[in-house]
């Protein structure tokens, strides 16, 4: 476990939006596209590795990364999706450094971050009532711009895949104080798992498809949770 405490670098609307929907498992997939193009030239996937940390939720509720269970989740996501896109037709390029290690390719970086800022207004914009943008009207229109052409130059890829997940458990604290206050009649909220996936066209950065998971279970320190929330991330996914 690492010394220093962690601070989600999701932003407060996304924790708010979770906490909103966390009650129960949600999931569900918005997309412009549901078929990947018949021509095998043209189904090109680079699989990124995949964005994710585990944290324990302490009695405070301050959340401190832990880096064994991290590094667990990571290999657990990494081999179970390509596992399954090994099953896809399609031709799977993949990135053997983990997300937390792309060595000097800040442009890499730099569209890992932009996933993570694009995935979250999604999240939240695409799914929350008075969140809503009007200027989409009510459409799916988003893109990680033309920056995510730099993939198709590197892999020579077509599309690229990208995970993120946030993940954290109740310490033995926390689930005393939830304890404690439900004998109050208040209610504490124990650890999270939100995440979500897209398919990026890279030839335009257009996001084409575009799932999410939040759910208050879920253990990515293990390949069985792991193989349960990429199932559930990839549902729908186009064929």
């Amino acid at each position: 476990m690492t010394g220093a405490k962690y601070t989600r670098s999701l932003t407060g609307a996304i924790l708010g939006f979770v906490l909103l929907v966390v009650s129960g498992c949600q999931t569900t997939a918005v997309h412009t596209r549901t078929k990947l193009p018949p021509e095998p030239e043209k189904r090109r996937i680079v699989l990124l590795p995949p964005d994710v940390e585990l944290s324990v939720l302490h009695a405070g509720g301050t959340n401190e990364v832990n880096a064994e269970w991290t590094r667990l989740a990571r290999k657990h996501l990494s081999e179970n999706l390509s596992a399954r896109f090994k099953k896809v037709k399609a031709r799977l390029i993949e990135r053997k450094e983990t997300a937390a290690d792309f060595g000097n390719d800040t442009r890499e970086i730099q569209l890992l971050k932009l996933h993570e800022a694009v995935g979250g207004s999604i999240l939240v914009h695409q799914r929350v009532g008075p969140l809503l943008l009007p200027t989409k009207g009510g459409t799916f229109d988003w893109s990680l711009g033309p920056e995510a052409k730099y993939l198709k130059d590197k892999y020579g890829a077509d599309y690229a895949l990208f995970v993120f997940v946030r993940d954290s458990y109740a310490s033995s604290g926390r689930v005393a104080a939830m304890i404690f206050a439900a004998a109050l009649g208040v209610g504490i909220q124990g650890g999270v798992q939100v995440g979500f996936s897209s398919l990026i066209d890279i030839n335009t950065g257009e996001v084409v498809w575009f799932n999410h998971v939040a759910r208050a279970q879920g253990d990515l320190r293990t390949a069985e949770g792991a193989d349960e929330t990429i199932g559930m991330l990839l549902s729908s996914f186009p064929k």
